[in-house]
């Protein structure tokens, strides 16, 4: 039977279609991977900007990915940038949420990585993600706060000031008594402004409060790591002054990757505290460096710190410091500040309620209840000026939640606080030291009743 014309065109068609299909099956077969090998420019919109990205493509894996461009805030834009290395090794933004406190940030890099040419020519729609709160137990900074054990003895120096805004700084240095340029402490801390935005948060010490984890959550670095890898640097190094970068420029900021945004040489620290490095830490360190090589009465810094056991001998999770600064020409105690201060991490805090406030400190926290039913600080506070106003050592009955009042309504009290009898061990072995070397007066204890 003679094949009409319209059976013959259908035949050649559904030959070129099934030809097509081949080749495609053969070249797919041959595709190295998912995406078009090359270096690619990929944008998408943030929240107040394009945000270009430099993807760079080998056998069809993601190998790179650089930031080209954006005008996001700088510090957000510096958190969403931590899901760069995740899609690195996902090869792909496929099942990676958005930072939370960058949503709009992280949705603008998730989708301009969807643009990337696929190796199949198909480009799927973007679907924007939301961020997923992380939990306590997840949260992934680690950094130390304890403190060196055992006893530290050397010249004490302080300055403090407010800067950018009225937060206040504070740094301490302690050298080496028989040599000035052996520096055997350094810290710094940080009290946000009086009027931060964050009501927690005002006037609260940074160095071991809440504060870490929260902005450790929003950021992606914690305020405490920048001064720890700061005050490392200058023990280990004995170096107290920083010269000027030359070619600091001040529009880069916080972005880390930029080798100019640091005003000063020589050191190295997150984005997250690098103002209050530069504006503060630095500035103090020099005054303080400057009073070292001057002249003047030297005071004398004495600290103990040790670990607080059960009864079987075994870490409670919390490591008790007392510190005291006194003035050997006049044998009187200038500053006083005792602490107790929790774990690194929460399996080495043997309480389960006080499990949540590891690398934090009684006094620096802002959620720690004190079960003598006042605040920690409230205590600590009332011990240092009793003690720059020349009161005893020992003689501490007068101070809050030093006995049972047994009326909470009526006196605001209502036990005496365990903390003031750890207080008063430290305090006996540090006066019997200061004794010894002759730098204080005698203090009496209290007489037995």
């Amino acid at each position: 039977m003679a094949m009409s014309n319209k059976l013959k065109k259908t035949i050649i068609v559904s030959s070129i279609g099934l030809a097509t299909l081949s080749a495609l099956g053969c070249a797919s077969s041959h595709t190295q991977g998912k995406y078009v090998d090359g270096t690619h420019l990929v944008q998408a919109k943030g929240k107040k900007s394009q945000i270009v990205l430099e993807i760079k493509v080998d056998q069809g894996k993601i190998v790179d990915i650089k930031t080209k461009s954006h005008k996001e805030t700088e510090s957000l834009y510096l958190n969403a940038e931590r899901l760069l290395p995740r899609i690195v090794a996902n090869n792909g933004h496929e099942g990676i949420d958005a930072i939370s406190g960058a949503t709009y940030s992280s949705n603008g890099i998730l989708k301009a990585v969807n643009d990337l040419p696929r190796a199949s020519g198909v480009q799927p729609e973007y679907v924007a993600v939301g961020a997923k709160e992380e939990q306590g137990d997840d949260f992934k900074l680690k950094w130390s706060i304890q403190p060196k054990l055992g006893l530290l003895v050397g010249d004490y120096y302080y300055e403090e000031a407010r800067f950018r805004q009225g937060h206040m700084g504070s740094m301490t240095i302690v050298t080496n008594s028989q040599d000035r340029n052996d520096v055997i402490l350094a810290e710094f801390n940080e009290s946000g402004r009086p009027n931060y935005y964050t009501r927690l948060y005002q006037d609260v010490p940074k160095r071991m409060s809440e504060y870490n984890f929260s902005m450790g959550k929003k950021k992606g670095t914690a305020w405490v790591q920048s001064a720890l890898t700061m005050e490392k640097l200058m023990v280990e190094q004995d170096k107290l002054t920083f010269e000027p970068n030359p070619n600091h420029d001040p529009k880069l900021a916080n972005k880390l990757k930029e080798p100019n945004r640091l005003k000063y040489l020589g050191i190295d620290v997150v984005a997250g505290a690098s103002n209050s490095i530069q504006q503060s830490m630095i500035p103090l360190t020099a005054k303080i460096h400057h009073k070292i090589h001057g002249e003047g009465t030297t005071l004398k810094f004495y600290q103990l710190a040790e670990k607080l056991v059960d009864e079987k001998g075994r870490w409670t999770g919390i490591t008790a410091m007392l510190r005291l600064v006194v003035d050997p020409a006049s044998k009187q105690i200038v500053k006083a500040h005792f602490d107790e201060i929790f774990a690194d991490e929460k399996a080495q805090i043997q309480d389960a309620s006080l499990k949540k406030f590891y690398r934090q400190s009684k006094y620096d926290s802002i959620n720690y209840s004190e079960p003598a039913r006042i605040g920690f600080n409230v205590m600590i506070d009332a011990l240092n000026a009793h003690l720059q106003a020349g009161g005893s050592l020992f003689d501490i009955n007068d101070l809050p939640a030093t006995g049972d009042s047994g009326n909470y309504a009526a006196t605001g009290f209502t036990k005496r606080s365990s903390s003031w009898d750890i207080y008063l061990n430290q305090a006996e072995q540090l006066y019997k030291k200061m004794r010894l070397d002759g730098v204080i007066a005698e203090h009496k204890h209290p007489a037995a009743k």
